[in-house]
């Protein structure tokens, strides 16, 4: 698990950068502050997803709800998106599926009236859940001089009018295919979902000469792992489990935002509370007001009262800046309007003296509309100009008389956090009155109750009074300018809220020293942050039984020996490449349930790398006996799964270096996909080499924690899992008698797969469990020859040479020539499958030992390899039935049930493709590379690893049932010979 490696192991963190990477969780000023200190310019870019990112929930929604209420899609197509929705999205397959399906709504519509359907619902309702926290983010970036990009798998109709409200130019969207003006419901390109969002972002960073080392992304999802990966400063906002562990993995911030829509019952409580103390505490000042004999007196009271007892109910506190600019009466008082919770900040911070202006429609508002009458608000209708100015007459001579005047000057809350233009009609009437105007900035009282919503969430209000502005010696032919100024304060006040100081913005390129240093993120292998079932049933199953320990390794023979410092310094290198290197096991209580990945706090490497020097003469019987003691001690299930040993004293100068590893963490070819990443093609040491930092180790997790956790989520997702699995059925085959017919013959192929075969060999009967190993090894090109010349593949080549080796040991010690027992492993990684990780099955041969002829053999496997992977109903019963529950069972259960299946193979033979170029570790060449798997109850296990042009095999068998090691070994070779001289 190294690369070439020199002795220096920073990490490349500036002091601030460093402490925030630390921390894991980052707040919104965190994250503004790391863009404030990166490098300004459009070199770096900031790519934002957008559903569940920007905006709380899903911009889908808002359609297929004005879709369902205007009954412009059918039941039919209505009941398609939902079925495909409830197959659940885990591929890109899967996503296109559910894409179209949405698409087909649009089929037949023109590009123009989507576009104005977007913008309209954008206003009525996607608006109204942009996130504040990520709106004054992307106003960071934008200040900074970045170029900021919308990258989402929806379409532009959906994220074009949250773009331009943003004021970001560009969008990276899911094409929709637009023929002659009109939709055809039918994508027009590549859809931007995991991949596919990837490779776009690549593309556009290309065009416009963008350094995606330098530059961010944001996404909640669990599939923008790969979008992420393709910058160098990935933040996580809002992310779900998936998303949560692969940031853990990546050592990439996390932030979470507050939900735009969600509502406790103490939120509506309170909210109750908070609107019962405003109208009691109005009526109660009205009442005692009264008593003066003046309605003026009253109302104040009243509205003092109200914004006392509602915002103490409603759990709303305030923050006033410049609170002594309040004390200006008359005075014309601006707000940006946000929220109704406006209402109750300004009657808290004015405490009486000043009537307002309002909608119409507030004027017939239970309760609201008497208290707003009472106070002599000015109602006006916004759809009739005559009529709103007429009604903001009455408002000069009230501020004449000394009373002051309160008014939004958006005319309305704005659909966005974004500050609306101002109307003229309140500075006419303080020019005209010579009162002065006092603005009142409001930050966030639209994130204690949003747009739209019934409910009040407790939290400080932030305000900002602005000084005075004086009216006199105002004229109507320069009121223009003095809206504008105005409308600019209130500009600067927000968008220099938080005390950053200005700066300019250059387009210079960025220096290597500019801003915070970007560390490297990990490779993206080993990601998962709980065992599956297969690989808990290897864990759990040699606590049962030892001999099913499942501990696998790779012998490297070095030339020359490797510098001791050098190799030692390289572990730690991948132990920050690799964060699973980092990561011990910790079992949920009652030794039940998935297994999780904790990172620790740090890595004692004395504990896991050392060294030996082998006595004279150095043979490699010697080294094969030394490396066989230490790859079949159980590893330490309390510390990381992995131990290395560089065995010196070879006698030809080489070096023998070996890492075991638990089968649960990787399978054979996840463990060769590691290896291609970190070995090194140059002797040298390569100071451009990546440099992640030390992963951020995680916080103590109690095993009852674990185990609660993980059953209250089964009991959540199970009657969708079960709802999942019908839709899936009900899918799947056009016809009903075809899926009962397939639901027979999968059952019946489970039968087999589970049922162990007939008695195997008698001569390897005896199981003892220890672990004896050999090495061999045969020409790549030869072996590969032969196969072909026989019809079948390199596979299908070296388990006929395998089984001929058996053939042949069973004929030397006498044996009946009758049925090997042989395991062969399927792999089932898909194309896009993350690295590491155990994804194969496994499949039984029942091998004839009689037959002579290796071209035979060829065949007679070629074809059941092939009708095993044709035929995958089996395998996936299995899966289906066994993978649920495997992680439920206790580890003696686990112990019997894998030893029946397991111990009932004779011999377990495996093939993984390896590296094709030379490699090195720490300035040392490999020359060849064996591999041995564990011994699951079986006789032997022959692994067979092609390393350049040979093909290297690393042969474990049991020494109670394979007695003549030595013997088998030639047999074996004598198999091989077989084979490749089929192709000669």
């Amino acid at each position: 698990m190294t690369a070439d490696q020199g002795t220096t192991t920073g990490g490349g963190l500036g002091q601030h950068a460093a402490a925030m990477a630390r921390s894991g969780v980052w707040t919104e000023e965190q994250l503004i502050a790391d863009v404030d200190a990166a490098p300004p310019g459009p070199r770096v870019g900031a790519f934002f997803d957008f559903d569940g990112t920007v905006i709380d929930g899903y911009s889908l929604a808002a359609f297929a709800r004005h879709h369902l209420r205007s009954l412009q899609v059918t039941p039919a197509a209505m009941g398609e998106l939902l079925l495909n929705g409830l197959r659940g999205v885990t591929t890109e397959e899967d996503f296109e599926r559910f894409t179209v399906a949405g698409m087909r709504a649009w089929a037949g519509r023109t590009e123009d009236e989507l576009t104005e359907l977007g913008e309209r619902l954008f206003v009525q309702g996607i608006a109204g859940s942009l996130y504040p926290e990520a709106w004054r983010l992307v106003t960071a970036h934008l200040e900074a001089g970045h170029t900021v990009v919308l990258a989402s798998s929806a379409t532009r109709f959906q994220v074009e009018p949250a773009a331009r409200a943003l004021g970001v130019e560009h969008v990276l969207v899911s094409p929709v295919e637009v023929v002659d003006g009109v939709c055809t419901g039918r994508p027009g390109g590549p859809l931007l979902w995991r991949t596919g969002k990837a490779e776009a972002v690549r593309t556009f960073a290309a065009e416009h000469g963008i350094d995606l080392l330098q530059s961010y992304a944001y996404s909640n999802g669990d599939e923008d792992v790969p979008f992420l990966r393709t910058v160098g400063r990935a933040r996580a906002l809002n992310p779900g489990r998936g998303l949560a562990a692969a940031a853990r993995h990546n050592s990439w911030p996390i932030a979470r935002f507050r939900r735009r829509g969600s509502t406790s019952p103490v939120d509506l409580a309170r909210t109750v509370a908070g609107v019962g103390g405003m109208l009691g505490g109005f009526a109660t000042g009205l009442a005692v007001g009264a008593l003066s004999g003046s309605r003026r007196e009253a109302v104040d009271l009243g509205i003092t009262l109200a914004g006392e007892l509602g915002s103490a109910l409603a759990g709303v506190k305030l923050d006033v800046q410049g609170a002594e600019h309040l004390a200006t009466r008359p005075a014309v008082f601006l707000f940006n309007h946000q929220s109704q919770l406006d209402v109750l900040v300004l009657a808290k911070l004015l405490r009486g003296g000043f009537t307002g202006v309002a909608k119409k429609e507030l004027a017939r508002t239970p309760g609201f509309g008497l208290a707003f009458r009472l106070a002599d608000v000015a109602f006006v209708d916004r759809g009739d100009p005559a009529q709103a100015r007429r009604a903001l007459e009455p408002a000069v001579e009230r501020l004449r008389e000394g009373i002051s005047l309160v008014i939004a000057p958006e005319g309305t809350r704005s659909a966005t956090p974004t500050l609306g233009p101002f109307k003229k009609g309140a500075f006419h009437v303080a020019m005209q009155a010579g009162a002065p105007i006092v603005p009142i900035v409001l930050r966030n009282t639209g994130e204690l109750m949003w747009r739209g919503a019934t409910t009040i969430h407790p939290g400080v209000v932030q305000v900002r009074v602005l000084p005075p502005i004086p009216t006199e010696g105002w004229t109507v032919t320069e009121i223009d300018q003095r809206v504008a100024e105005v409308h600019d304060q209130y500009l600067r006040t927000l968008a220099n809220w938080s005390g950053r100081a200005e700066r300019p913005v250059v387009s210079e390129e960025p220096t290597a020293d500019a801003g915070a240093p970007v560390p490297a993120p990990p490779l993206a292998w080993g990601s998962a942050p709980e065992m599956n079932p297969l690989e808990t049933a290897m864990w759990r199953a040699e606590v049962a039984d030892p001999r099913l320990r499942a501990n696998v390794a790779l012998l490297e023979l070095l030339d020359p020996a490797p510098d001791w410092e050098r190799l030692r310094a390289a572990h730690e290198w991948a132990s920050r490449m690799v964060p699973r290197m980092r990561q011990r096991v910790v079992e949920p209580a009652l030794g039940i349930g998935a297994p999780r990945w904790v990172t620790v706090p740090g890595l004692d490497l004395d504990a896991h790398v050392r060294r030996v020097r082998l006595e004279a003469p150095g043979s490699v019987r010697q080294l094969l006996d030394v490396v066989g003691e230490f790859v079949s001690a159980p590893l330490d299930r309390d510390r990381p799964l992995w131990q290395a040993v560089l065995v010196e004293g070879l006698s030809d100068g080489r070096a023998g270096y070996v890492v075991k590893t638990h089968h649960s963490t990787t399978d054979g070819l996840g463990a060769v996909q590691l290896m291609s990443r970190l070995h090194s093609r140059t002797a040298e040491h390569d100071p451009a080499r990546p440099e992640p930092p030390v992963p951020t180790p995680d916080d103590d997790v109690s095993r009852t924690a674990l185990l609660t956790e993980q059953l209250v989520g089964t009991a959540r997702s199970a009657p969708l899992a079960v709802l999942r699995r019908g839709v899936g059925a009900l899918t799947a085959g056009a016809r009903p008698w075809d899926a009962v017919t397939s639901a027979l013959g999968s059952v019946t192929s489970a039968g087999r797969s589970l049922t162990p075969p007939g008695p195997g060999s008698t001569l390897l009967t005896p199981r003892g469990g220890d672990w004896h190993l050999e090495v061999l090894e045969v020409p790549l090109a030869d072996l590969k020859a032969g196969a072909k010349a026989a019809g079948g593949s390199l596979n299908d080549g070296f388990l006929a040479a395998v089984i001929g080796g058996f053939r042949r040991y069973h004929q030397r010690h006498g044996a009946p020539l009758g049925t090997l027992a042989v395991g062969i492993p399927i792999s089932l990684r898909a194309q896009d499958a993350p690295e590491g990780g155990n994804r194969f099955t496994g499949a039984r041969f029942p091998a004839p030992l009689d037959e002579a002829d290796p071209a035979v053999r060829v065949r007679a496997i070629r074809e059941f390899v092939l009708s095993v992977r044709g035929d995958s109903s089996g395998t996936s019963v299995v899966t289906d039935l066994l993978a649920p529950t495997l992680s439920w069972l206790p580890a003696p259960v686990i112990g019997a049930v894998s030893g029946r299946l397991t111990s009932a193979n004779d011999v377990q033979i495996s093939n993984v493709p390896g590296v094709t170029h030379p490699v090195y570790i720490a300035g040392s060449r490999i020359d060849r590379m064996y591999p041995f798997g564990p011994l699951p109850g079986c006789a032997a296990m022959v692994t067979l690893l092609s390393h350049e042009a040979q093909c290297c095999i690393g042969v474990n068998v049991d020494s109670a049932a394979v007695t003549d090691p030595a013997g088998l070994v030639a047999d074996l070779q004598a198999g091989l010979d077989e084979v490749v001289a089929l192709g000669r």
